[in-house]
């Protein structure tokens, strides 16, 4: 596959993240920071979520996907679904939902079955970037992203 560089503004964009985990808190902390409106299903939550919760961030239901597959996709229109449970058959249900209903999809334990993939993001005040290996070598978009973030870091106090 080749994949094409695209932003998009997410802001109020309904996005489901099923598993509450460090990838998934990751995920979901830097889509809140982009203005999505996240629905999170997740029976434990990590503490990032947690907060994210009690503040009225995202919306957290504390349940299995399987005992809430029927309605929620009933109740909201979904712009990205995101699996990241863990659990092979799980993810694959949520997979095929979010294929039946059009909805874009990222699998966090496999990426040949990810529609998209989450970049690194090295974000100043008025550039940001967006960096994917693939999956081939995260811990080169890693570095690169931190480089890139200290080079837009120093073009902005040159700015000022």
């Amino acid at each position: 596959m080749s994949y094409f560089p695209i932003f998009i503004d997410m802001t109020d964009r309904q996005v489901l993240v099923v598993g509450a985990g460090s990838v998934a808190s990751r995920r979901v902390g830097v889509l809140e920071k982009f203005g999505a409106a996240i629905t999170v299903i997740a029976p434990n939550t990590s503490e990032e979520i947690r907060k994210l919760a009690d503040s009225r961030k995202i919306c957290l239901i504390e349940q299995t996907y399987e005992e809430v597959r029927d309605t929620i996709w009933q109740e909201k229109s979904f712009f990205m679904a995101l699996a990241a449970t863990g659990q092979t058959g799980t993810d694959a249900r949520i997979k095929e939902d979010a294929s039946s209903h059009s909805v874009w999809f990222n699998m966090a334990s496999d990426k040949s079955q990810s529609e998209f993939y989450f970049p690194a993001i090295a974000q100043g005040r008025e550039l940001t970037a967006g960096l994917i290996s693939g999956g081939a070598d995260p811990g080169l978009t890693h570095r690169v992203a931190k480089e890139v973030r200290r080079v837009l870091a120093e073009a902005e106090v040159e700015d000022t």
